[in-house]
């Protein structure tokens, strides 16, 4: 994994925990995804359109899942932050919300897990 894609990572990462903790971070990422994300460092083409996938996740999202998603589709960014992620969050210091996230794996690792379940 390149230096570049894990920097990406560390800031996606760093969004979905934000959202996941912060009721006001989520409102900003609903209501504005592209600005949100320019805001967080992404890498946003400029006549690109962030699309928000709130959806949770069947499986895991992999480190290049999310980078190809990202990237794949000229003018049209996918963002994906589930709505809900698998743990409490409130009940997680800094360092442990960003593994649950991914980004504490990603400098050793080239796989970024995104933990989320489906509440039935």
């Amino acid at each position: 994994m390149s230096a570049e894609q894990e920097e990406f990572l560390s800031k996606y990462t760093t969004i979905m925990g934000k959202v996941w903790q912060d009721e006001a971070e989520e409102r900003k990422l609903l209501a504005n995804p592209k600005k949100y994300a320019i805001e967080a460092g992404l890498p946003v083409s400029p006549d690109a359109e962030v699309v928000l996938d709130r959806s949770q996740a069947d499986g895991l999202f992999a480190s290049a899942q999310l980078v190809d998603d990202w990237n794949s589709t000229p003018g049209r960014h996918v963002l994906h932050v589930p709505a809900a992620p698998l743990v409490d969050v409130s009940e997680l210091d800094e360092k442990e919300l960003e593994t649950v996230a991914g980004g504490g794996a990603a400098a050793e690792a080239p796989v970024v897990i995104i933990a989320c379940y489906v509440s039935t």
